[in-house]
Protein backbone atom coordinates (compact mmCIF):
# COMPACT_ATOMS: atom_id res chain seq x y z
CA UNK A 1 0.00 0.00 0.00
CA UNK A 2 1.17 3.55 -1.48
CA UNK A 3 -0.85 5.31 0.98
CA UNK A 4 -0.28 6.02 5.19
CA UNK A 5 -2.33 3.81 7.56
CA UNK A 6 -5.72 5.05 8.71
CA UNK A 7 -5.52 5.59 12.60
CA UNK A 8 -5.95 2.61 14.47
CA UNK A 9 -9.43 4.19 16.63
CA UNK A 10 -11.24 3.63 13.42
CA UNK A 11 -11.02 -0.25 13.66
CA UNK A 12 -11.08 -0.28 17.32
CA UNK A 13 -14.73 2.39 17.25
CA UNK A 14 -15.91 -0.74 14.18
CA UNK A 15 -14.99 -3.58 16.10
CA UNK A 16 -17.04 -1.69 19.62
CA UNK A 17 -19.72 -0.90 17.47
CA UNK A 18 -19.95 -4.68 16.31
CA UNK A 19 -19.81 -5.83 19.37
CA UNK A 20 -22.65 -3.63 20.72
CA UNK A 21 -25.05 -5.46 17.66
CA UNK A 22 -24.01 -9.30 18.66
CA UNK A 23 -25.88 -11.47 21.38
CA UNK A 24 -24.59 -12.27 24.41
CA UNK A 25 -22.59 -15.07 24.87
CA UNK A 26 -21.52 -15.22 20.89
CA UNK A 27 -18.38 -15.01 19.31
CA UNK A 28 -17.16 -13.12 16.06
CA UNK A 29 -14.87 -15.61 13.47
CA UNK A 30 -13.59 -13.65 10.65
CA UNK A 31 -10.77 -14.60 8.08
CA UNK A 32 -8.61 -12.43 5.64
CA UNK A 33 -8.79 -12.72 2.14
CA UNK A 34 -6.13 -15.24 0.20
CA UNK A 35 -3.36 -15.14 -2.37
CA UNK A 36 -4.77 -16.52 -5.84
CA UNK A 37 -2.40 -17.92 -7.76
CA UNK A 38 -2.22 -17.37 -11.24
CA UNK A 39 0.00 -19.36 -12.56
CA UNK A 40 3.67 -20.87 -11.29
CA UNK A 41 4.95 -18.91 -8.66
CA UNK A 42 3.07 -15.82 -9.81
CA UNK A 43 -0.10 -14.84 -7.59
CA UNK A 44 -2.81 -12.02 -8.41
CA UNK A 45 -2.31 -9.06 -6.86
CA UNK A 46 -3.47 -9.29 -3.25
CA UNK A 47 -6.46 -7.01 -1.47
CA UNK A 48 -7.63 -7.53 1.64
CA UNK A 49 -11.14 -8.52 2.26
CA UNK A 50 -13.51 -5.51 3.00
CA UNK A 51 -14.81 -7.32 6.06
CA UNK A 52 -11.49 -8.02 7.46
CA UNK A 53 -9.89 -4.61 6.72
CA UNK A 54 -12.97 -2.58 8.14
CA UNK A 55 -12.54 -4.38 11.58
CA UNK A 56 -8.46 -4.68 11.66
CA UNK A 57 -6.98 -2.65 9.75
CA UNK A 58 -4.76 -5.53 8.09
CA UNK A 59 -4.08 -5.53 4.41
CA UNK A 60 -1.97 -8.87 4.69
CA UNK A 61 -3.15 -12.29 3.85
CA UNK A 62 -3.68 -15.11 6.28
CA UNK A 63 -4.98 -13.69 9.05
CA UNK A 64 -7.96 -14.23 11.65
CA UNK A 65 -10.08 -12.35 14.01
CA UNK A 66 -11.71 -14.09 16.53
CA UNK A 67 -14.02 -11.91 19.09
CA UNK A 68 -15.56 -12.63 22.11
CA UNK A 69 -16.77 -9.12 23.96
CA UNK A 70 -18.53 -11.06 26.79
CA UNK A 71 -15.47 -13.34 27.83
CA UNK A 72 -14.39 -12.17 31.33
CA UNK A 73 -10.49 -12.34 30.32
CA UNK A 74 -10.06 -9.03 29.09
CA UNK A 75 -7.21 -10.34 26.76
CA UNK A 76 -9.39 -12.94 25.22
CA UNK A 77 -11.87 -10.38 23.73
CA UNK A 78 -9.94 -9.25 20.86
CA UNK A 79 -7.55 -12.00 19.09
CA UNK A 80 -5.88 -11.45 15.96
CA UNK A 81 -3.90 -14.58 14.24
CA UNK A 82 -1.14 -13.68 11.69
CA UNK A 83 1.21 -15.53 9.85
CA UNK A 84 4.87 -16.83 11.30
CA UNK A 85 7.75 -15.68 9.03
CA UNK A 86 9.70 -17.86 7.07
CA UNK A 87 13.43 -17.36 6.18
CA UNK A 88 11.97 -18.44 2.77
CA UNK A 89 8.96 -15.90 2.50
CA UNK A 90 11.35 -13.41 3.97
CA UNK A 91 13.67 -14.10 1.14
CA UNK A 92 11.19 -14.21 -1.73
CA UNK A 93 8.67 -11.76 -0.39
CA UNK A 94 10.09 -9.61 1.98
CA UNK A 95 9.74 -9.51 5.93
CA UNK A 96 6.08 -10.48 7.32
CA UNK A 97 3.84 -8.07 9.62
CA UNK A 98 5.58 -8.44 13.32
CA UNK A 99 3.11 -8.09 16.40
CA UNK A 100 4.04 -4.81 17.24
CA UNK A 101 2.67 -3.60 13.67
CA UNK A 102 -0.08 -5.48 13.82
CA UNK A 103 -0.97 -3.87 17.49
CA UNK A 104 -0.38 -0.71 16.04
CA UNK A 105 -2.53 -0.91 12.74
CA UNK A 106 -5.09 -2.77 14.57
CA UNK A 107 -5.55 -1.48 18.49
CA UNK A 108 -5.95 -4.97 19.37
CA UNK A 109 -3.76 -5.94 22.06
CA UNK A 110 -3.21 -9.52 21.87
CA UNK A 111 -1.51 -10.81 18.74
CA UNK A 112 -0.89 -14.32 17.98
CA UNK A 113 0.51 -16.79 14.95
CA UNK A 114 -1.99 -18.21 12.52
CA UNK A 115 -0.49 -21.49 14.30
CA UNK A 116 -1.96 -20.74 17.56
CA UNK A 117 -5.36 -20.22 16.36
CA UNK A 118 -7.19 -23.65 16.74
CA UNK A 119 -6.39 -24.09 20.09
CA UNK A 120 -7.45 -20.74 21.22
CA UNK A 121 -10.62 -21.54 19.37
CA UNK A 122 -11.15 -24.60 21.21
CA UNK A 123 -10.39 -22.90 24.61
CA UNK A 124 -13.13 -19.90 23.13
CA UNK A 125 -15.41 -21.95 21.95
CA UNK A 126 -16.86 -24.33 24.59
CA UNK A 127 -19.07 -21.89 26.16
CA UNK A 128 -20.22 -20.16 23.20
CA UNK A 129 -24.41 -20.01 22.31
CA UNK A 130 -23.70 -18.40 18.59
CA UNK A 131 -21.23 -18.19 16.18
CA UNK A 132 -21.16 -15.19 13.97
CA UNK A 133 -19.11 -15.99 10.80
CA UNK A 134 -19.34 -16.20 6.83
CA UNK A 135 -17.30 -19.39 6.54
CA UNK A 136 -16.38 -22.94 7.64
CA UNK A 137 -15.18 -23.25 10.98
CA UNK A 138 -14.10 -26.21 11.33
CA UNK A 139 -14.89 -27.87 15.13
CA UNK A 140 -17.27 -24.84 15.78
CA UNK A 141 -19.57 -26.25 12.64
CA UNK A 142 -21.97 -27.88 14.85
CA UNK A 143 -22.52 -24.68 17.04
CA UNK A 144 -25.64 -22.27 16.32
CA UNK A 145 -24.41 -20.05 13.40
CA UNK A 146 -25.37 -16.31 12.07
CA UNK A 147 -24.33 -14.67 9.18
CA UNK A 148 -21.74 -11.85 10.27
CA UNK A 149 -22.16 -9.88 6.97
CA UNK A 150 -25.95 -9.36 7.92
CA UNK A 151 -24.48 -7.34 11.47
CA UNK A 152 -21.72 -5.50 9.04
CA UNK A 153 -23.84 -4.23 6.31
CA UNK A 154 -25.77 -2.47 8.89
CA UNK A 155 -22.20 -0.56 9.91
CA UNK A 156 -20.68 -0.23 7.10
CA UNK A 157 -23.62 1.79 5.40
CA UNK A 158 -22.91 4.54 8.08
CA UNK A 159 -19.82 6.18 7.23
CA UNK A 160 -17.07 7.37 10.38
CA UNK A 161 -15.13 10.90 9.85
CA UNK A 162 -12.18 8.75 9.22
CA UNK A 163 -13.62 6.84 6.13
CA UNK A 164 -15.13 9.86 4.68
CA UNK A 165 -11.96 11.57 4.77
CA UNK A 166 -10.60 8.47 3.01
CA UNK A 167 -13.24 8.59 0.62
CA UNK A 168 -12.39 12.25 -0.39
CA UNK A 169 -8.56 11.48 -0.96
CA UNK A 170 -9.58 9.03 -3.34
CA UNK A 171 -11.96 11.39 -5.25
CA UNK A 172 -9.47 14.20 -5.58
CA UNK A 173 -6.75 11.46 -7.33
CA UNK A 174 -10.20 10.66 -9.46
CA UNK A 175 -10.40 14.31 -10.35
CA UNK A 176 -6.80 14.62 -11.14
CA UNK A 177 -6.31 12.02 -13.81
CA UNK A 178 -9.87 13.30 -15.24
CA UNK A 179 -8.61 16.54 -15.98
CA UNK A 180 -4.97 14.46 -17.39
CA UNK A 181 -7.88 13.49 -19.75
CA UNK A 182 -9.36 16.58 -20.72
CA UNK A 183 -5.50 17.67 -21.54
CA UNK A 184 -4.67 14.48 -23.57
CA UNK A 185 -7.99 13.86 -25.17
CA UNK A 186 -8.22 13.87 -29.24
CA UNK A 187 -9.51 11.88 -31.97
CA UNK A 188 -7.41 9.09 -33.42
CA UNK A 189 -6.33 7.83 -29.29
CA UNK A 190 -7.79 4.59 -28.37
CA UNK A 191 -9.90 3.86 -25.36
CA UNK A 192 -6.75 2.01 -23.83
CA UNK A 193 -4.50 4.58 -24.11
CA UNK A 194 -7.26 6.99 -21.89
CA UNK A 195 -7.20 4.53 -19.79
CA UNK A 196 -3.78 4.35 -19.25
CA UNK A 197 -3.56 8.34 -18.36
CA UNK A 198 -6.00 7.57 -15.49
CA UNK A 199 -3.94 4.61 -14.18
CA UNK A 200 -0.72 6.37 -14.60
CA UNK A 201 -2.28 9.67 -12.33
CA UNK A 202 -3.98 7.17 -9.99
CA UNK A 203 -0.36 5.16 -9.48
CA UNK A 204 1.60 8.57 -9.48
CA UNK A 205 -0.59 10.03 -6.95
CA UNK A 206 -0.60 7.76 -4.20
CA UNK A 207 -3.45 5.07 -4.70
CA UNK A 208 -3.57 1.59 -4.66
CA UNK A 209 -4.62 1.53 -8.74
CA UNK A 210 -8.42 1.44 -10.12
CA UNK A 211 -11.65 0.64 -7.50
CA UNK A 212 -13.22 -1.28 -10.58
CA UNK A 213 -12.76 -2.01 -13.68
CA UNK A 214 -12.60 1.23 -15.39
CA UNK A 215 -15.20 2.11 -18.58
CA UNK A 216 -13.42 4.22 -21.61
CA UNK A 217 -16.65 4.14 -23.97
CA UNK A 218 -16.62 5.70 -27.19
CA UNK A 219 -19.40 6.01 -30.03
CA UNK A 220 -22.00 3.35 -29.46
CA UNK A 221 -19.90 1.45 -26.98
CA UNK A 222 -21.37 3.41 -24.52
CA UNK A 223 -24.83 1.72 -24.95
CA UNK A 224 -23.15 -1.42 -23.11
CA UNK A 225 -23.34 -0.33 -19.70
CA UNK A 226 -20.73 -2.72 -17.87
CA UNK A 227 -18.06 -2.31 -21.26
CA UNK A 228 -14.90 -2.74 -20.29
CA UNK A 229 -12.82 -3.72 -23.16
CA UNK A 230 -11.29 -0.48 -24.08
CA UNK A 231 -9.77 -2.02 -27.53
CA UNK A 232 -11.44 1.29 -29.97
CA UNK A 233 -10.42 4.07 -31.56
CA UNK A 234 -11.84 7.37 -30.38
CA UNK A 235 -12.85 8.95 -33.15
CA UNK A 236 -14.04 12.35 -34.48
CA UNK A 237 -17.62 13.40 -33.62
CA UNK A 238 -18.18 10.66 -31.22
CA UNK A 239 -18.49 10.99 -26.99
CA UNK A 240 -16.60 9.04 -24.95
CA UNK A 241 -18.11 7.66 -21.55
CA UNK A 242 -15.92 6.99 -18.72
CA UNK A 243 -16.76 5.56 -15.66
CA UNK A 244 -13.51 5.34 -13.37
CA UNK A 245 -12.61 5.71 -9.66
CA UNK A 246 -9.33 5.73 -7.48
CA UNK A 247 -8.54 3.65 -4.88
CA UNK A 248 -7.26 4.87 -1.92
CA UNK A 249 -6.42 2.66 1.48
CA UNK A 250 -8.88 0.62 0.23
CA UNK A 251 -11.60 3.20 -0.23
CA UNK A 252 -13.47 3.53 -3.69
CA UNK A 253 -14.36 6.96 -5.87
CA UNK A 254 -16.76 6.31 -8.56
CA UNK A 255 -17.07 8.94 -11.34
CA UNK A 256 -18.50 8.60 -14.49
CA UNK A 257 -18.39 11.58 -17.63
CA UNK A 258 -18.82 11.85 -21.11
CA UNK A 259 -17.07 14.09 -23.04
CA UNK A 260 -17.04 15.16 -26.81
CA UNK A 261 -13.75 13.01 -28.15
CA UNK A 262 -13.23 16.35 -30.42
CA UNK A 263 -13.47 19.24 -27.81
CA UNK A 264 -16.85 20.50 -28.98
CA UNK A 265 -20.26 18.97 -28.40
CA UNK A 266 -22.62 18.75 -31.18
CA UNK A 267 -25.95 20.76 -30.52
CA UNK A 268 -27.64 17.19 -30.41
CA UNK A 269 -24.96 16.02 -27.99
CA UNK A 270 -25.11 19.08 -26.18
CA UNK A 271 -29.07 18.85 -25.94
CA UNK A 272 -28.69 15.42 -24.31
CA UNK A 273 -26.45 16.20 -22.33
CA UNK A 274 -27.64 19.38 -20.78
CA UNK A 275 -30.66 17.46 -19.82
CA UNK A 276 -28.49 14.57 -18.18
CA UNK A 277 -27.05 17.67 -16.20
CA UNK A 278 -30.55 18.61 -15.27
CA UNK A 279 -31.88 15.61 -13.80
CA UNK A 280 -28.58 14.72 -11.97
CA UNK A 281 -28.88 18.19 -10.25
CA UNK A 282 -32.38 17.32 -9.40
CA UNK A 283 -31.63 14.16 -8.09
CA UNK A 284 -29.02 15.52 -6.09
CA UNK A 285 -31.42 17.29 -4.32
CA UNK A 286 -33.50 14.74 -3.67
CA UNK A 287 -30.74 12.52 -1.64
CA UNK A 288 -32.29 13.62 1.90
CA UNK A 289 -32.53 11.92 4.82
CA UNK A 290 -35.78 9.33 5.20
CA UNK A 291 -35.54 8.65 1.38
CA UNK A 292 -36.09 5.52 0.62
CA UNK A 293 -33.81 4.32 -2.59
CA UNK A 294 -36.49 2.85 -4.43
CA UNK A 295 -38.72 5.78 -3.94
CA UNK A 296 -35.73 8.14 -5.12
CA UNK A 297 -35.46 6.26 -8.08
CA UNK A 298 -39.02 6.58 -8.97
CA UNK A 299 -38.66 10.23 -8.65
CA UNK A 300 -35.55 10.35 -10.63
CA UNK A 301 -37.58 8.39 -13.15
CA UNK A 302 -40.45 10.87 -13.39
CA UNK A 303 -37.77 13.84 -13.91
CA UNK A 304 -36.55 11.18 -17.03
CA UNK A 305 -40.45 11.29 -18.53
CA UNK A 306 -40.51 15.10 -18.61
CA UNK A 307 -36.82 15.12 -20.29
CA UNK A 308 -37.67 12.27 -22.74
CA UNK A 309 -40.83 13.85 -24.40
CA UNK A 310 -38.88 17.44 -24.30
CA UNK A 311 -36.00 15.65 -26.73
CA UNK A 312 -38.82 13.71 -28.85
CA UNK A 313 -38.25 10.48 -27.59
CA UNK A 314 -41.94 9.81 -27.12
CA UNK A 315 -45.01 11.64 -26.83
CA UNK A 316 -47.23 12.56 -23.71
CA UNK A 317 -49.72 10.38 -25.99
CA UNK A 318 -47.57 7.41 -25.73
CA UNK A 319 -47.15 7.60 -22.09
CA UNK A 320 -51.13 7.84 -21.31
CA UNK A 321 -51.31 5.01 -23.67
CA UNK A 322 -48.62 2.99 -21.74
CA UNK A 323 -50.57 3.22 -18.65
CA UNK A 324 -50.46 0.44 -16.80
CA UNK A 325 -46.98 -0.99 -18.64
CA UNK A 326 -43.46 -1.00 -17.69
CA UNK A 327 -42.60 3.06 -17.39
CA UNK A 328 -41.32 4.32 -21.24
CA UNK A 329 -38.31 6.26 -19.48
CA UNK A 330 -36.90 2.52 -18.95
CA UNK A 331 -36.19 2.43 -22.53
CA UNK A 332 -33.83 5.14 -22.32
CA UNK A 333 -32.35 4.81 -18.37
CA UNK A 334 -32.03 1.34 -17.33
CA UNK A 335 -29.66 0.59 -14.67
CA UNK A 336 -30.01 2.13 -10.95
CA UNK A 337 -29.63 5.83 -9.99
CA UNK A 338 -27.48 5.35 -6.77
CA UNK A 339 -25.65 2.67 -4.95
CA UNK A 340 -23.89 2.71 -1.78
CA UNK A 341 -19.87 3.20 -1.28
CA UNK A 342 -16.85 2.81 0.70
CA UNK A 343 -14.43 0.34 0.58
CA UNK A 344 -16.32 -1.34 -2.10
CA UNK A 345 -17.54 0.39 -5.16
CA UNK A 346 -20.63 -1.19 -4.45
CA UNK A 347 -20.78 -1.16 -1.04
CA UNK A 348 -23.51 -3.42 1.47
CA UNK A 349 -26.56 -1.48 1.88
CA UNK A 350 -30.43 -2.28 3.02
CA UNK A 351 -32.87 -0.92 0.38
CA UNK A 352 -35.58 -1.10 3.05
CA UNK A 353 -33.69 1.40 5.13
CA UNK A 354 -33.97 4.81 4.11
CA UNK A 355 -31.02 7.47 3.02
CA UNK A 356 -29.21 8.49 6.78
CA UNK A 357 -26.89 10.73 7.80
CA UNK A 358 -23.56 9.54 7.11
CA UNK A 359 -24.15 7.43 3.94
CA UNK A 360 -21.93 8.02 0.93
CA UNK A 361 -24.17 7.02 -2.27
CA UNK A 362 -23.28 7.67 -5.91
CA UNK A 363 -26.01 9.59 -8.37
CA UNK A 364 -26.13 8.48 -11.55
CA UNK A 365 -28.62 9.49 -14.09
CA UNK A 366 -27.64 8.51 -17.79
CA UNK A 367 -29.72 8.62 -20.95
CA UNK A 368 -28.97 5.59 -23.63
CA UNK A 369 -30.46 6.18 -27.13
CA UNK A 370 -30.03 3.46 -29.47
CA UNK A 371 -31.28 5.10 -32.40
CA UNK A 372 -28.62 6.90 -32.04
CA UNK A 373 -26.02 5.36 -30.64
CA UNK A 374 -25.24 7.72 -27.87
CA UNK A 375 -24.76 6.99 -24.22
CA UNK A 376 -24.44 9.64 -21.75
CA UNK A 377 -23.29 9.31 -18.09
CA UNK A 378 -22.80 11.80 -15.26
CA UNK A 379 -22.30 10.49 -11.89
CA UNK A 380 -20.40 11.91 -8.62
CA UNK A 381 -20.67 10.80 -4.70
CA UNK A 382 -23.19 12.04 -2.60
CA UNK A 383 -22.66 12.24 1.23
CA UNK A 384 -25.75 12.40 3.24
CA UNK A 385 -26.42 14.69 6.03
CA UNK A 386 -29.00 16.40 8.18
CA UNK A 387 -28.56 19.73 6.14
CA UNK A 388 -28.96 17.96 3.08
CA UNK A 389 -26.44 16.24 0.57
CA UNK A 390 -22.74 17.13 0.49
CA UNK A 391 -21.61 16.56 -3.44
CA UNK A 392 -17.65 14.90 -2.65
CA UNK A 393 -17.29 15.41 -6.14
CA UNK A 394 -18.88 19.33 -6.79
CA UNK A 395 -14.78 19.93 -7.01
CA UNK A 396 -14.25 17.85 -10.91
CA UNK A 397 -16.12 19.54 -13.69
CA UNK A 398 -18.91 18.67 -15.06
CA UNK A 399 -20.71 21.81 -16.95
CA UNK A 400 -20.71 21.30 -20.96
CA UNK A 401 -19.05 24.96 -21.39
CA UNK A 402 -16.21 24.38 -18.63
CA UNK A 403 -15.34 20.93 -20.32
CA UNK A 404 -14.92 22.33 -23.66
CA UNK A 405 -13.36 25.25 -22.26
CA UNK A 406 -10.78 22.80 -20.60
CA UNK A 407 -10.18 20.54 -23.46
CA UNK A 408 -9.75 23.44 -25.68
CA UNK A 409 -7.27 24.95 -24.10
CA UNK A 410 -4.53 23.70 -24.33
CA UNK A 411 -4.81 22.22 -28.67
Amino acid sequence: MKSQAIPAALFVRNRSRLAELMSNGSLALLRSGVLQLRNGDQYYPFRQRSDFFYLTGISQEESFLILCPDHPDSDLREILFIKRATLKSDLWSGPSMKPEEAKTLSGIGNIRWLDEKDSYLQLLIQDIELVYTDHEIGMAQYHPKAQLASLLKRLRMIKQPEEIEEIRKAISITGSAFLRVLNQMRPGIYEYQVEAEIIGEFIGRGAEGHAFQPIMASGKNALVLHYTENRALCREGELLLMDFGAEFNHYAADCSRTIPVNGRFTSRQRELYDAVLRVFRQARGLMVPGTLMSDFHKAVGQLWEEEHMALGLYSLKDVKDNAGGEPLWKNFFMHGTSHSMGLDVHDPFDRSIPFAPGMVLSCEPAIYIPEEETGIRLENDILITEKGPIDLMQDIPMEADEIEELMNASH
